[in-house]
C-alpha cells in the first residue's frame, strides 16, 4: 500500500505541473511590455594590466622594468628585441654613433642585443625608472655613478650566466640576453626581495587617439651626427616605420620592420670629456623638443629638476598626450637638425 501511495503522490504533482504550464506559462519577454527575466549580456572585462609605457593591455607587468643597453654600431645591425621594447631611448655615444636603452615592463620571449657598455647618463635615465640595468662594462666615470645612485645592475663581465655569445658574429658585437635570464639574475641577486612599488605610468595616453591638429609630418629625419641619421616614414598601419641612414631598420629574429607609435625628440646639451673621449649629456634642466604622433608634429617642452627625478614632457595644451603604443625618445644634441615633410 505504501508503494502505491508514493506513486500516486508523484503522479499528482507531475500532472499539476503540466496543467500549470498550459494555463499560466511564464512570460518570455518576446511581446512588448512583457516581463523579461533574461540578464543583459555584459561586456567582457579586459584581461591583464595596462602597460605603464604603452597604455595597452599586457598579460603581466614586472615589479620593476628591465633596461638593456643595445648598441647601434653598423656591425651590431640588425639588432634583436628592439621592436618589442615598450620604451626605447636613443642617445649619442663616442665615434658619431648612437646607442639604445631598451626598456621592458612586461614579458618578451625573444633575445635582446647586442648588449654593450653603459655611460653615466644611461645610469641616470634607468634610475629615473627605478629599473635594473643589463650591460657589459662601462666608461671610467660610470662606476662612481652606480654607487652614488645605488642602481641595480647585471654586468656580463661578472655575471656571464645571464648572457650568451653568438658565434656567427664577432666580439664585441655578439652579446645577447633574454628577460627570462635577467629575471633569474634579479632573483639571484635579491633585487626583487625588497617590496617594490608598482611601475607608475610614465606617459598619459589618449585612447582613442585624439584628433591631432598639428602640422603633417609623414617623413622624419633626426640627425645625430654627420654620419648617423634616424629616419621614420608614416605607414599604412597608423605608425612610423624606422630607417637608419636610408636603410630599413628591422629585427634580426623576426625580420620584421620596427614600427613606432610615438617619436619624441628631446634637445640636450652635450660635451666631450677630453680625458677619455666619451660624451657627457646634461639630463637635468629644461629644454625643447618635438612630438611626432598620428602623422603630425607638435612642439614640446621637457623639464627634469634633479638627477633622480622624472623627466616631465609638456605640450601646447599643458599635458602631453601620446597615442597608445610604444615610444622612442631621441636625446639629440642642441643644434642638430630635425627635418620633416608631409
Amino acid at each position: 500500500y505504501l508503494f502505491i501511495l508514493i506513486i500516486s503522490i508523484v503522479a499528482f504533482f507531475t500532472a499539476g505541473c503540466k496543467v500549470s504550464e498550459k494555463i499560466s506559462p511564464l512570460p518570455t519577454g518576446d511581446e512588448p511590455g512583457e516581463y523579461n527575466n533574461t540578464e543583459p549580456e555584459k561586456e567582457p572585462l579586459p584581461r591583464g594590466f595596462p602597460s605603464p609605457y604603452t597604455g595597452t593591455i599586457v598579460d603581466k607587468v614586472f615589479p620593476v622594468p628591465f633596461c638593456v643597453l643595445v648598441e647601434n654600431h653598423p656591425s651590431a645591425r640588425p639588432q634583436s628585441g628592439l621592436k618589442d621594447a615598450e620604451l626605447v631611448y636613443e642617445l649619442p655615444v663616442e665615434g658619431g654613433y648612437t646607442r639604445f636603452l631598451a626598456i621592458y615592463a612586461s614579458p618578451y620571449e625573444g633575445e635582446i642585443g647586442p648588449v654593450r657598455s653603459s655611460r653615466p647618463y644611461f645610469a641616470h635615465l634607468i634610475k629615473e625608472h627605478n629599473g635594473i640595468m643589463a650591460h657589459c662594462g662601462y666608461s671610467i666615470h660610470t662606476e662612481e655613478v652606480l654607487k652614488s645612485i645605488k642602481l641595480k645592475y647585471l654586468d656580463e663581465r661578472f655575471n656571464p650566466q645571464y648572457y650568451r655569445r653568438e658565434k656567427s658574429r664577432k666580439m664585441p658585437h655578439n652579446l645577447y640576453t633574454t628577460l627570462e635570464k635577467l629575471w633569474q639574475g634579479a632573483e639571484d641577486k635579491n633585487f626583487l626581495e625588497e617590496e617594490e612599488k608598482t611601475i607608475q605610468p610614465f606617459f598619459t595616453f589618449s585612447d582613442p587617439p585624439d584628433q591631432r591638429q598639428g602640422e603633417l609630418a609623414k617623413k622624419i629625419e633626426i640627425n645625430f651626427s654627420s654620419t648617423d641619421c634616424a629616419e621614420y616614414h608614416w605607414n599604412a598601419k597608423g605608425g612610423y616605420t624606422r630607417y637608419h641612414n636610408g636603410e630599413p631598420f628591422g629585427d634580426a629574429e623576426t625580420k620584421e620592420e620596427i614600427a613606432v607609435s610615438n617619436i619624441i625628440v628631446q634637445f640636450v646639451q652635450t660635451r666631450t670629456l677630453t680625458a677619455e673621449g666619451h660624451l657627457d649629456i646634461s639630463l637635468v634642466g629644461e629644454g625643447k623638443g618635438f612630438l611626432f604622433s598620428g602623422a603630425t608634429v607638435e612642439e614640446i617642452k621637457w623639464k627634469k629638476e634633479s638627477g633622480q627625478g622624472k623627466t616631465i614632457f609638456g605640450g601646447a595644451g599643458g599635458e602631453l598626450l601620446l597615442s597608445p603604443g610604444n615610444t622612442w625618445i631621441h636625446l639629440v644634441p642642441q643644434g642638430s637638425k630635425v627635418n620633416w615633410s608631409p
